[in-house]
């Protein structure tokens, strides 16, 4: 244990932060298509930027336009997929720092549309 300013301790070892990686992306998934329309969306993120963990699955049910901003750990897949309960057309879109266009992809009418890119190290 290492105690640190006003009475703060970190137990590094004991809670498996020893490998802190440093770098983190920020990212925006946008998914679009007809206004209102349902969907199904699941997209990766990392609960801690801090660890080296396994990237973990989200999923939930959305309308269109849907945004979510995550963090995902560099060397590891940023993914959205989106799943139209129609026929509607679908896009996404993975945006870096909220600005950067990094992967952006569109389905063909009622079909699933995925956008995916690993993170640089």
């Amino acid at each position: 244990m290492v105690l640190v300013g006003a009475g703060f301790v970190v137990a590094v070892k004991h809670f498996g932060w020893s490998e802190i990686t440093g770098k983190a992306w920020a990212v925006t998934y946008e998914v679009t298509g007809r206004a209102g329309a349902p969907v199904k969306i699941s997209y990766t993120e990392n609960p801690s930027p801090r660890k080296r963990d396994a990237p973990r699955t989200i999923s939930v049910d959305g309308a269109l336009p849907w945004t979510a901003e995550v963090v995902v750990n560099s060397g590891q897949k940023a993914e959205v997929t989106a799943t139209p309960t129609g026929d509607e057309v679908l896009s996404c879109r993975i945006l870096l720092d909220g600005e950067r266009v990094w992967a952006s992809s569109t389905a063909a009418p009622g079909r699933p549309v995925t956008c995916d890119e690993v993170t640089d190290r």
